[in-house]
């Protein structure tokens, strides 16, 4: 293997729908954890066309960078250069814009013209050309639908060879769309790569990510969109159906996501599919094409006039004989809101890749640079490594749904909810969601409220708590009944607080749950994700006024929370001064602390009292305190009081643009982790997968 640096990478396919973007979302999870910038270039495209692909790794992976740089030289004025000015002219005007995007960024990882927008042998040349000037290695895919088995070898050897002929170094090769029987031959050989002299890798047949949703008709087709949920336009469509039937007969042979195309003229048939959504015995529909002429007013103004239409209703101004055929021609897509098939593009990716064979060609540009994304990637590694069951209360929140849907589908936890299993089950629908791999345990089950009012009652006798009343406060809370459910082993941890106070959520766990032995108190921590670094605040949720001794204790479980995370704890006891330059009560307490952390924690590093400039600037540390190994490289801070530590996160958060994880509470005998009431989805889904992992290390 080559040893020299490697700082871009160049995705190209064989033929049109090969699926470079699968190998595209799975080389960014593996570069965002190694790098701090990366940018996304297109060499050649269609300017006046939005670019699908790019769109997504752009927004799903929040990247710094304009639509405007990822694109090379227009397609259209590509070909007119190489009729014209030859080969040589137009690579001068791709690297250009390349090596712009090379001098402000870490990595570019460049996507190849699409196979659909040239003809096949100038695209494949075209493409290794660009990638041998650019000297971006070539990972390269191509189709194995409806190819013979001997075709994942030949196909491999003879790509390679017009690659090598070319003089592009391969990075490594994938055969994608295999079936069975061909991808459980190559798994069972393990020395392809070794015949060919490169790695090969072999992806089995997706059918999800072949599956067609509303956006990619209507971006290709002249489609009206008339009524309906906007949120299912992503839904996948898998099957068109004819709709010239009567509607009973419909109804009786509708399939899942099925696509109904009908005559405008079927308000029979429209209202018919739109109840069927209400029931829990009718399949989930996939939508409904109206075709030619307009549908009348009556329909429309029935559509209109209904509060919730969650299918979706379109309109073409074709037959549907004539619509069919055209939307099976459509190429699928993975799209930045279709989180289904990005969760499923990276699993087939992980499950087939030799990943760490690709980080150790990326190994010469490892650095200290952590990301908001490398830092939730790592996060979600660590809670798939070995997954744990986490209890989510709140149901009645779409927010926790949409959470729970999309920790399932990525695999990273279990998912145990508590509420009614009818009305959960029912609103998933309603919200396009797969929740069938979920626990649900009923809070209404009274052999449960029972068993745990029995055991809630020994646990709080001594405080006056009756049997009448722990049945009473078992029927009553929910988050009680679900913090009963982690203390008697049903989960591994709990996360609440969308739409509960911090007191609702960590009250009944610190009567129930309690604190570690050693911890007499519980607090809680921030981690920072600034751009190219992850700092850890404590307290910033929990604590009012602590003491020397509790001060001292909430940098302890800090310190053990950050080194659970792999973060390199370096703390700062932080005052209103630095060193013994200032006196007095508050700086006292703070000294005091130090020296206890010190005590219990002898080959900690540690720096206090320190002020916060002194603690994260070197500058100001070589000035302040020079020669502590702490000041200016500080990764932990213990601020003194909850009033600066709440008031220093939320303004590092709010004027630096930071992305603020937590609080995750610290100290607890089991994980249970607050939320925000103002969270978003993503939040929800980072404090399940930090309570994972928090539950991964209580077990040892």
């Amino acid at each position: 293997m080559q040893n020299h640096r490697i700082d871009s990478l160049y995705i190209s396919s064989r033929e049109a729908g090969a699926g470079s973007m699968v190998l595209a979302l799975g080389l960014m999870e593996i570069l965002r954890r190694h790098y701090g910038h990366i940018a996304i270039y297109r060499p050649l495209s269609f300017h006046h066309k939005p670019d699908s692909d790019v769109e997504t790794l752009l927004e799903y992976y929040q990247l710094d960078q304009e639509e405007e740089q990822t694109r090379g030289v227009d397609l259209e004025e590509a070909e007119r250069i190489l009729a014209e000015q030859g080969l040589e002219t137009l690579i001068e005007r791709v690297l250009g814009p390349y090596e712009r995007l090379q001098e402000q960024y870490d990595f570019v990882l460049c996507m190849g013209t699409r196979m659909e927008d040239l003809n096949r042998q100038l695209g494949m040349d075209l493409n290794v050309e660009i990638a041998k000037n650019l000297a971006a290695p070539f990972v390269g895919v191509y189709s194995m639908q409806d190819e013979p088995e001997e075709a994942l070898i030949e196909g491999a050897r003879l790509w390679s060879k017009a690659i090598r002929n070319q003089g592009a170094e391969i990075f490594f090769l994938c055969a994608n769309h295999c079936s069975v029987k061909i991808h459980e031959r190559f798994r069972s050989e393990s020395d392809w790569s070794q015949r060919l002299g490169f790695p090969l890798y072999c992806l089995p047949r997706s059918s999800e990510l072949q599956h067609l949703t509303i956006v990619d008709i209507m971006e290709n087709l002249p489609v009206e969109w008339i009524a309906g949920d906007e949120g299912r336009k992503e839904n996948d469509i898998l099957h068109f159906r004819l709709g010239t039937m009567e509607l009973g007969s419909l109804l009786q042979e509708l399939r899942p996501s099925e696509f109904v195309v009908t005559s405008s003229d079927r308000a029979d048939l429209v209202a018919g599919l739109l109840l069927s959504t209400q029931s829990l015995e009718m399949p989930p529909s996939g939508g409904v094409m109206l075709c030619g002429k307009r549908p009348d007013e009556a329909l429309m103004r029935l559509l209109s006039g209904l509060r919730d239409v969650p299918t979706p209703v379109l309109y073409i101004d074709k037959h549907e004989h004539e619509f069919i055929p055209d939307a099976l021609e459509i190429k699928p897509s993975i799209r930045p809101g279709n989180r289904k098939k990005i969760d499923r593009a990276l699993s087939l990716f992980s499950e087939n890749i030799d990943r760490a064979l690709i980080e150790e060609r990326l190994a010469s540009l490892k650095n200290d640079i952590v990301t908001p994304t490398m830092f939730r990637f790592q996060l979600f590694e660590r809670a798939r490594s070995r997954l744990k069951t986490i209890i989510l209360p709140e149901v009645e929140d779409d927010r926790i749904l949409r959470a729970a849907d999309a920790l399932l589908r990525r695999g990273v936890v279990r998912i145990l909810l508590v509420g009614e299993e009818e009305s959960i089950l029912r609103r998933a629908k309603e919200l396009g969601l797969d929740l069938s791999r979920a626990t649900i345990v009923e809070w209404g089950d009274q052999n449960l409220r029972r068993r745990f009012a029995k055991t809630y009652y020994e646990l709080r006798k001594h405080k006056g708590v009756t049997l009448e009343m722990a049945m009473d406060r078992m029927g009553g809370n929910k988050t009680l009944f679900a913090t009963m459910l982690l203390y008697e082993g049903e989960g591994d941890g709990m996360v609440s607080g969308a739409i509960h106070s911090t007191r609702d959520t960590i009250s009944p766990a610190l009567q129930i749950i309690k604190t570690k032995e050693g911890y007499p108190i519980a607090s809680s921590c921030f981690f920072m994700c600034l751009p190219t670094k992850v700092l850890v605040y404590a307290d910033c949720a929990i604590n009012l006024d602590p003491t020397a001794e509790e001060l001292a204790v909430i940098a302890l479980q800090t310190v053990e929370t950050t080194e659970q995370f792999g973060i390199e704890p370096r703390v700062a006891m932080l005052s209103y001064s630095t060193g013994n330059s200032g006196v007095g009560a508050d700086v006292e307490k703070v000294r005091r602390a130090t020296k206890i952390l010190m005590e219990k924690r002898p080959d900690l590093p540690v720096a206090g009292p320190i002020q916060y400039d002194a603690a994260i600037d070197p500058e100001v540390a070589r000035i302040k305190m020079p020669d502590n190994p702490v000041a200016g490289h500080a990764t932990v801070f213990i601020f003194p009081d909850l009033d600066t530590g709440n008031i220093a996160y939320k303004a590092v958060q709010r004027s630096s643009g930071a992305v603020a994880v937590g609080p995750v509470m610290q100290g607890m005998r089991k994980p249970v982790n607050d939320l925000s009431r103002g969270c978003t989805v993503d939040d929800i889904i980072d404090t399940v997968a930090i309570t994972a992992v928090q539950a991964q290390e209580m077990e040892g």
